[in-house]
């Protein structure tokens, strides 16, 4: 299966793809998966910092604006992805969950979207229609 980002293709380019046998994510990135409000909950939960979830979405919430301001879209999580996860890291004291962002995307995020989270459906739906 061949998955490409949403990124900023217009509904015929979309269109053109699928054609072509190429799946197209619904949201700008993969990181806008892996960066869900559902997913960093998850995170406080399973790391025991279930009372930290605000203060990490908003520490999403402000890396996004960031971002903004520095003249990405409002919704490209990918850029804000780096101040997301230094923030996330040290609010909740992660010890080993990744030295870089990809890592930490890769390692620490991803194995937390789970089969019944509205993400899973989601990422499931984009990537085999089904």
């Amino acid at each position: 299966i061949r998955l490409v980002d949403r990124d900023n293709r217009s509904l015929n380019e979309v269109s053109e793809l699928a054609q072509a046998g190429v799946r197209v994510l619904g949201r700008r990135h993969v990181e806008s998966f892996l960066l869900d409000d559902e997913v960093l909950e998850s995170l406080c939960e399973k790391t025991g910092n279930s009372d930290k979830k605000n203060v990490v979405l908003e520490a999403k919430t402000s890396a996004l604006k960031n971002s903004k301001a520095r003249g990405n879209p409002s919704d490209d999580l990918k850029s804000a992805a780096g101040e997301l996860y230094v923030e996330v890291t040290r609010l909740l004291s992660l010890a080993q969950g990744g030295n870089t962002t990809e890592a930490f995307l890769r390692d620490t995020l991803a194995p937390l979207v789970e089969p019944g989270m509205k993400t899973y459906l989601e990422l499931k739906q984009d990537i085999f229609g089904s």
